[in-house]
């Protein structure tokens, strides 16, 4: 595209080359991006060149996102929510998943629900594979049957450790 050294005729006295006359015909609208990714950006400060491209680039996904949604639909929105609705709907489907492991501390799963406006099951929704099987609280060592679950999250609960429900789940509520 500008492997030429060629005059553009419109500039008449001044004869600039083409590529000078491309570049101030668009400068202003890398501007006018600049301008709108510097209030909502995901920049932090580093020295690693490609962490700053890819910065940029989602500066400016964030910000054709945002065109795209506002010329699709009649609704207006203001960036901050666009950003914070898009970056909702990039994580749900992690945080769901999240909520699947066994091994996610209590307080974290209890936030996910929250934030993922998901209510947690039901007992009878929970359906028991086994009737048997090891007490949660108990230490392995241990080893101990157990038959009875949990009303709440349906884990087994040894004799020693039933309350009507399991420790975790009484102190929650």
């Amino acid at each position: 595209m500008h492997n030429d050294n060629s005059i553009d005729s419109s500039t008449g006295a001044a004869k600039k080359p083409n590529m000078i006359t491309m570049y101030n015909a668009t400068k202003g609208s890398v501007d006018t991006i600049d301008k709108k990714t510097e209030n909502y950006t995901v920049a932090r400060r580093c020295i690693r060149w490609p962490l700053v491209v890819f910065y940029s680039m989602l500066n400016i996904g964030g910000l054709n996102a945002q065109i795209i949604f506002q010329e699709n639909t009649s609704i207006r929105k203001t960036r901050l929510v666009i950003l914070k609705t898009l970056a909702r709907q990039l994580m749900q489907e992690q945080m769901e998943y999240r909520l699947t492991l066994d091994c996610l501390p209590k307080q974290i799963k209890l936030r996910l629900h929250e934030y993922c406006n998901i209510t947690r099951p039901n007992v009878g929704e929970i359906q028991r594979v086994r009737a048997s099987g090891r007490c949660t609280f108990c230490d392995r060592s241990k080893d101990r049957k157990a038959t009875k679950v949990c009303t709440n999250c349906a884990r087994f609960i040894c004799r020693d450790h039933i309350i009507e429900t399991c420790p975790d789940c009484f102190e929650a509520s």
